[in-house]
C-alpha cells in the first residue's frame, strides 16, 4: 500500500466561553453544536469525505464514518451534504447509487 498525502483539512473548532462546542463550516460563520464530539465530527468532514475518493472500495469501516458524518449533518439541518455523504457511503460498500 502506498502513502497518501491527505490535502483535506479538518474545519476550525472552538469552545466558547460558555463551554459550547463550535465549528467554523464557512469563514466567520460558527456552528454552535450540541456535544464536543458532534463538533469533532462535523470539524473532520472534508477529511473522511477525501478519503473516500482515495480508498479502495469496499471500505466498511469509511462507510460507517461517512454514515456518522451524514447523520450529524442531518441533525444539524445540513441536509444537501448529509445526502451527499450518505450517497458516497453507500459507494465505499460498493452498492451502486440509485
Amino acid at each position: 500500500m502506498s502513502e497518501t498525502t491527505q490535502s483535506a483539512k479538518p474545519l476550525p473548532l472552538r469552545q466558547s466561553e460558555d463551554g459550547t462546542w463550535e465549528v467554523e463550516n464557512v469563514a466567520g460563520n460558527w456552528i454552535r453544536c450540541h456535544t464536543e464530539q458532534d463538533a469533532r465530527i462535523l470539524s473532520n468532514a472534508p477529511v473522511v469525505l477525501e478519503q473516500s475518493y482515495t480508498s479502495v472500495f469496499p471500505d466498511e469501516a469509511l462507510a460507517v464514518r461517512l454514515e456518522e458524518t451524514a447523520q450529524i449533518l442531518e441533525d444539524y439541518k445540513i441536509g444537501f451534504e448529509s445526502r451527499f455523504f450518505r450517497s458516497r457511503a453507500k459507494r465505499a460498500r460498493g452498492e451502486q447509487s440509485k
